[in-house]
């Protein structure tokens, strides 16, 4: 055999046994991830729609698949690191009525008279519509101490569960098939402050070295299938971005 025919042979035999080398080091079944184009990334945001209830097919999305969102929503920023998102899953039919009963029931401890019949009215209406969820998130704000004993500003951990929201919505958009609606009906003095209601999401508050603050319960993220022509019909546009930055150069 000739020296180059033997160099060539010992070459593959090298190459072949890296190869194989990292192969086993590589955990089974997972691919390199590599980060996604900009181009992608950019198509993916301005193609996410919040599309409505009344347009869900009723038929379930897989567990897993919303997990993986809910995994994403779990990566959005935290300053302080407190991580102040917390969701409740009402996952199903048997699940999404018993919300509606604590709604109904949170309606008519927080209203009266006139304003009470017209929201149990109201959402007497919407039931049908929000029964064809496969699963309906509460988005929650838990007021978590940082490392060092205190609590981080308000307004900064309901930003930091918007990113989550954000991320969340994005991931199962990305997944293809599920649709994402935040709506914040009942927040802020309505059903969803009912006693009953907060005890039921865990939203107890915290009292710590400086008082007690308070839990907040910032709405419901509506999961479902829909058509790709009905989803096609939701149209967006924005405003040119040239109008609303301002650029400081010296």
């Amino acid at each position: 055999m000739e020296v180059s025919t033997l160099i060539l042979a010992w070459l593959l035999a090298f190459i072949l046994g890296v190869l194989v080398g990292k192969a086993k080091r590589a955990p089974a079944g997972k691919a390199v991830a590599t980060l996604p184009t900009a181009d992608s990334v950019q198509f993916l945001m301005r193609s996410r729609r919040s599309v409505f209830p009344k347009d869900y097919s009723g038929s379930a999305l897989p567990r897993n698949i919303v997990l993986r969102a809910l995994e994403a929503a779990n990566w959005a920023p935290t300053h302080g690191k407190t991580e102040p998102w917390r969701w409740v899953v009402f996952e199903g039919p048997t699940a999404i009525a018993r919300l509606l009963a604590l709604k109904r029931d949170g309606i008519s401890m927080m209203l009266e008279g006139d304003a009470r019949v017209a929201a149990l009215a109201k959402a007497s209406k919407k039931e049908k519509e929000l029964l064809k969820c496969s699963h309906i998130v509460a988005i929650c704000c838990k007021r978590v101490p940082n490392a060092k004993g205190t609590l981080m500003p308000e307004w900064e951990e309901m930003a930091a569960v918007a990113c989550a929201v954000q991320n969340l919505h994005l991931a199962l958009h990305a997944e293809g098939g599920g649709v994402g609606y935040w709506s914040s009906g009942g927040v802020d003095g309505g059903w969803a402050d009912a006693p009953a209601v907060r005890e039921f999401l865990g939203m107890d508050g915290y009292q710590g070295q400086s008082g007690w603050a308070r839990d907040k319960v910032l709405g419901w993220f509506h999961i479902g299938r829909a058509a790709p022509e009905t989803v096609a019909n939701y149209k967006a546009r924005r405003g040119p971005i040239d109008g609303k930055v301002t650029w400081v150069t010296e």
